[in-house]
């Protein structure tokens, strides 16, 4: 099964004076799976362009008489629905405009790459498919009708009423199916009337003909009879209403050609609708199950392999939450159309709703999947912009294969779904592919529901512990301050990690009432031994977005800081970028609140979100903190570095202090000398508050 991006009526018409260039890129567009007729200058271009219906023409810009630009100009005002590239191999072209508009829709630059025309011809496709859609719906009344008949007498009187119904209109008369489909491979046609007569059945076969030829064109059935039943057959075959000639005249068939007319549209916009995604344009979720189910079906006949690709995109409900439903619609647009020019034509592209998306790709093992799947996230890989905002996108990749991990849709869909899962536990922005690994028994299933329920009772049972890093001068002779870390003791299971019970935390909002007591507890230890001798040292507290919603957050903070003594002055609130930008003036308001009371605002894992610097004026910062992510690789990786120095300069640009994370290395360290301060294994892992207290004893003053 071959699922092509271009119907057999989009045609590309390729203008090139050089045979050889002609040739290559005919076998190219061929090679994609595009339909294509080449000229060798203008003049053969013209004779063809009248001939022909083209939904893109690409010329070359440099050719002797009618250079491609005059070809343009030429052919543009004729066919404004066409898509028109031209081909060059000049570095920059100022190309001219017609009428306010761009005179050309997109440049194909010489030498070209397969992969870059492949992308270019599929948005010159869909370019013209805009095109057509809306000079149908404005100039359709301009084209003339089509009438097939192939009695004489009947096709003159049949005639005489159309130009009764619509004066001025040309009726192109075709006798035969062979001489209509003729026909409306030369021109564009308003609608068609078809005489059933005087071969009923012949009639019917004559519709079905024309509709596999041209899907979208309008047709009325005219019967010598007011026949129910034929005209439930000749709509059955495809027309769109049906006519008695014994009562044929001007107004009847005017109403009933604006009805068919309407009809079609509404049948083209219901099966769009029916069967597309309104945002991407992709599949919907319905036709790619349709689709699947027959390629399984088609596998197994042959014995051949299929793989379905399921791609979530990480962290989306950050975007929607925090910028809002409308910048989340159009980076689900950006991520589609990634997707889409990044497949193989035959590929069948779906979103299944949401922030997900599937690839039906057939005849694959698992090793060609995993390319394909890897493609996909190099593809997301530039930076999302938006506006003022710069959005970095990843995805978390599940796939199934068949027949080795299942044999219907239902069960490969299931399983891609688990894989992806599966990616997302692995720290996302990744691929898995489906094993026996990914299922979980119902024994497995009863013990992560006894797990989450020991989640929410170990506050009840004080098995929550506080754990500390602490922060460091970069000269390493002063310890600036600790990070407060929330850790499960688990009776039975030890000390659990927090990537196993923070997203349950969140997303049951049990992160309030663990984060309040969190704040309280580190306030208390940590006051103790600023009493012990290290009054300077300063608290760090990571504050989430379900916290940040609480209406009594300022309120909350100052009762705690009341109750146990601990000093505004010396405690940090850690927030990431896309809490910071959540509903900006709310949060604004909120943090000039707390920094009015002498509590300091630090951004986290700053530089993997947002990169919205324009805003960061806006907020009460202190303290910028260099995500983990960027200093992990930065002895080796350029990109790393050059965004932790960039980093570094408009934090201190900005009067902001700046800290890195994840330090784990006396080189990582060297790097990072323009920080004010530094955390990470280098000084210690997180560790309880006795380990804390000791390794402060180590640099007392």
């Amino acid at each position: 099964m071959s699922l092509n991006r271009q119907s057999p009526a989009e045609r590309i018409l390729y203008v090139d004076d050089e045979r050889e260039a002609r040739e290559a890129f005919a076998c190219a567009a061929h090679e994609l799976g595009f339909r294509v007729d080449t000229a060798d200058g203008g003049g053969e271009a013209l004779t063809k362009a009248s001939q022909n219906r083209y939904a893109v023409i690409a010329a070359d810009l440099r050719m002797p008489t009618l250079n491609g630009l005059s070809l343009i100009q030429l052919l543009r005002p004729k066919w404004p629905e066409a898509s028109y590239l031209i081909v060059t191999g000049a570095s920059h072209l100022d190309l001219p405009r017609s009428n306010g508009e761009p005179l050309v829709d997109e440049i194909i630059a010489k030498p070209w790459k397969i992969e870059e025309l492949s992308g270019i011809l599929s948005r010159a496709i869909d370019r013209y498919r805009g095109r057509a859609s809306a000079f149908s719906d404005s100039s359709s009344d301009e084209l003339p009708l089509l009438l097939l008949a192939a009695d004489e007498a009947e096709a003159a009187r049949v005639r005489a009423s159309l130009e009764e119904a619509l004066p001025g209109v040309e009726v192109h008369l075709a006798a035969t199916p062979d001489e209509a489909l003729e026909l409306l491979s030369q021109s564009s046609f308003r609608t068609g009337v078809v005489d059933l007569d005087p071969t009923p059945g012949g009639g019917l076969a004559s519709i079905h003909r024309l509709r596999r030829a041209q899907g979208d064109l309008p047709l009325v059935a005219l019967g010598a009879l007011d026949d129910e039943e034929l005209r439930l057959r000749a709509m059955g075959a495809g027309a769109q209403d049906y006519l008695s000639k014994a009562a044929l005249c001007g107004y009847v068939l005017r109403q009933s050609l604006r009805y068919a007319l309407e009809r079609k549209r509404t049948e083209e916009k219901l099966a769009y609708l029916a069967h597309r995604d309104p945002l991407s344009g992709l599949f919907n979720r319905r036709l790619f199950r349709e689709r699947l189910e027959l390629a399984v079906r088609e596998a197994a006949g042959r014995g051949s392999s299929l793989a379905v690709i399921l791609l979530d995109v990480d962290r989306f409900k950050t975007v929607n939450d925090s910028l809002g439903h409308g910048i989340g619609d159009r980076l689900l647009e950006i991520v589609a159309a990634r997707i889409r020019d990044n497949v193989k034509d035959g590929d069948v592209v779906a979103r299944l709703g949401g922030d997900e998306f599937a690839v039906l790709v057939e005849n694959v093992g698992g090793e060609e999947a995993l390319d394909a799947a890897r493609r996909l996230l190099e593809a997301l890989v530039p930076p999302a912009r938006l506006g003022d905002y710069e959005i970095v996108v990843t995805a978390s990749i599940g796939i199934c294969l068949y027949p080795d991990h299942g044999e219907t849709a239902e069960e490969i869909l299931q399983r891609a779904g688990k894989a992806m899962y599966r990616a997302k536990l692995n720290g996302r922005d990744g691929c898995e592919l489906f094993s026996d690994e990914n299922e979980e028994s119902r024994s497995g299933v009863l013990k992560r529901l006894r797990f989450e329920s020991g989640i929410r009772s170990a506050l009840e049972r004080n098995e929550y512990v506080v754990f500390y890093q602490p922060q460091m001068t970069m000269d390493r002779r002063n310890l600036l301050a600790v990070e407060a870390l929330v850790r499960w003791n688990h009776p039975k299971l030890g000390l659990v990690p927090p990537i196993e019970f923070m997203p349950f935390l969140e997303t049951t909002g049990l992160i309030k009432t663990v984060g309040a007591w969190v704040l309280e507890t580190a306030a208390a230890e940590v006051r103790s031994w600023q009493q012990r001798g290290f009054p300077d040292l300063r608290l760090t507290v990571n504050l989430s977005a379900r916290q940040f919603e609480s209406p009594d957050l300022v309120q909350g903070i100052a009762k705690t800081l009341s109750a146990t003594g601990f000093p505004a002055s010396h405690l940090e609130l850690e927030i990431t970028e896309s809490l910071l930008m959540r509903d900006i003036e709310r949060t604004r308001a909120i943090l000039e609140e707390l920094k009015y009371s002498g509590i300091r605002i630090a951004i986290d894992d700053f530089g993997i979100g947002y990169s919205s610097l324009a805003y960061l004026t806006k907020f009460p910062l202190d303290c910028l903190k260099i995500d983990q992510s960027f200093v992990r690789d930065i002895e080796t990786d350029d990109d790393d570095r050059a965004v932790a120095e960039a980093i570094i300069g408009l934090g201190h640009n900005l009067r902001l202090d700046v800290v890195a994370e994840g330090v784990e290395t006396e080189p990582q360290l060297s790097l990072l000398q323009g920080c004010d301060g530094f955390q990470g294994y280098l000084i210690a892992r997180p560790q309880a508050a006795r380990a804390t207290l000791e390794l402060l004893e180590r640099y007392r003053a």
